[in-house]
């Protein structure tokens, strides 16, 4: 069996995310050791994939794309986001300071065409140019070097860029932030039985230092949200060019 808990993972705070599991792993002795998203296969599609896979976190877009009814959906966690239902996620939309322009005089950095927050939330805007940068750490550094002037960038994902980069926070500024969408899914392989992990997985929650789940971004809680809500959001046209 395989494990991992990629999205929010930094090799910086990779001992809170180890410890959390730990607690999961306590409630349910048989689950494998965590595997660090620098570990992991570059085809995370494959990885997700997996027969055997124990669990594993995957962002909202290629979940209903490709995922919904191939996976066993044990939950979502939920971070306490401002503004935003529970278990759900938004994207802050963020600039260098004093950025004015339009939109079509203005490069967008994303991630990458398959992420929900970095690509899917920014939802019919249309920029002059688009710079696909592989992580939104990596967003925010071609705003402060002048490649690019604007980037959708998960909430969870800034607060943690906040403790790890400040250098990169403070040249930018917020303009408020995308419409709330649910959150990243917890998945593990067809059939397994998931009230055994969302047990395991809110009980290692519920024990959570206040300086852990600061680090891992801020999750409280775990929650179900519908597949329908999942599934009501429309897939995305791909990045011009």
């Amino acid at each position: 069996m395989i494990a991992s808990l990629p999205m929010y993972w930094r090799p910086e705070f990779a001992q809170y995310w180890r410890g959390f599991w730990r607690d999961v792993q306590a409630v349910l002795p048989d689950l494998p050791d965590l595997t660090a998203a620098e570990d992991l296969p570059a085809d995370w599609y494959a990885h997700w994939s997996a027969p055997d896979l124990a669990l594993s976190h995957i962002c909202g877009l290629p979940f209903r794309q490709h995922y919904m009814e191939r996976c066993t959906y044990i939950g979502s966690l939920d971070f306490a986001l401002p503004d935003t239902p529970p278990g759900y996620y938004h994207s802050l939309i963020v600039t260098r300071r004093g950025e004015t322009r339009p939109d079509r005089d203005l490069t967008l950095a994303y991630n990458s065409a398959d992420s929900q927050s970095g690509w899917g939330s920014t939802r019919g805007r249309h920029f002059g140019r688009h710079l696909a940068t592989g992580a939104h750490f990596l967003s925010a550094q071609a705003l402060v070097e002048g490649r690019a002037d604007i980037a959708y960038i998960d909430a969870v994902t800034w607060r943690i860029l906040q403790q790890l980069r400040p250098d990169l926070c403070d040249p930018l500024e917020l303009h408020g932030h995308s419409t709330p969408t649910p959150g990243l899914a917890l998945i593990a392989a067809p059939g397994r039985d998931p009230a055994p992990l969302r047990a395991a997985l809110c009980t290692a929650l519920d024990r959570l230092p206040d300086t852990a789940r600061a680090a891992m971004g801020g999750p409280v809680g775990l929650c179900q949200i519908p597949m329908a809500e999942y599934a009501a959001l429309k897939i995305p046209p791909a990045p011009p060019g």
